[in-house]
């Protein structure tokens, strides 16, 4: 069984204690759990405990990332940003027990955030739960550029292409950058012929599916 140390969170956010050097099977899992897309973080679901994150995780929980998440750490347990959420937080832990799964809602009305408490029920283990953290954006910068490139778009479509799928309408495209909504809606018809998309809703859907480029990696990497 895999053993897992409660981590060091102002070093590496991910530490094992199986043996003195990871194996090659630990340090490949740890390469897997830092190219997701999405914070993952596992707790013991009656200590609050949390065993280990992996770095979108960890900046959910600490910092300005944990005014988003509205989950925190306490002396290595996890906790609330906010009072009122610690009784939501607390039901869906001691539903996860009996292993049922929750989506909770964090924060307020204004900085609401989802994050998804999976219980992991494996023979012979401890009770733990993998929180799963929502998607700060549809599609990481760097999975959006190698699109772009891969289907030959232009700097200023692929420009178009990051602002549609922040959720901009054409019109504030063209304020945005300083052009002509004709020179928008020529940009997009472009980038749809391109991407073979019909509309912009299936562009943004194909865009949407894209695996992750592990955005936070990439940026130290090049």
């Amino acid at each position: 069984m895999l053993n897992i140390a409660s981590p060091s969170f102002a070093a590496d956010p991910i530490n094992y204690i199986n043996e003195p050097e990871p194996s090659d099977t630990l340090v490949l899992m740890q390469c897997v759990l830092e190219q997701m897309d999405y914070g993952l973080a596992l707790v013991h679901m009656a200590t609050r405990q949390i065993r280990f994150a992996n770095r979108l995780a960890h900046d959910a929980l600490s910092g300005p990332g944990s005014l988003r998440s509205g989950l925190c750490m306490a002396d290595g347990r996890l906790s609330t940003q906010l009072r009122t959420d610690t009784p939501q937080l607390e039901h869906a832990m001691l539903r996860a027990q009996t292993g049922v799964r929750a989506l909770i809602s964090l924060g307020g009305e204004d900085s609401a955030t989802s994050v998804a408490l999976v219980p992991l029920n494996a023979p012979g283990a401890a009770p733990y739960a993998l929180l799963v953290f929502a998607k700060q954006q549809l599609c990481d910068s760097s999975t959006m550029a190698l699109f772009a490139r891969e289907r030959g778009l232009t700097s200023a479509e692929s420009n178009v292409l990051a602002s549609v799928c922040s959720g901009m309408r054409p019109t504030e495209i063209a304020t945005h950058h300083g052009v002509q909504i004709s020179t928008v809606r020529s940009q997009l018809r472009s980038i749809r012929i391109k991407t073979r998309c019909d509309t912009i809703r299936q562009l943004v859907e194909t865009v949407s599916i894209l695996p992750p480029m592990a955005r936070h990696l990439a940026a130290v990497q090049h």
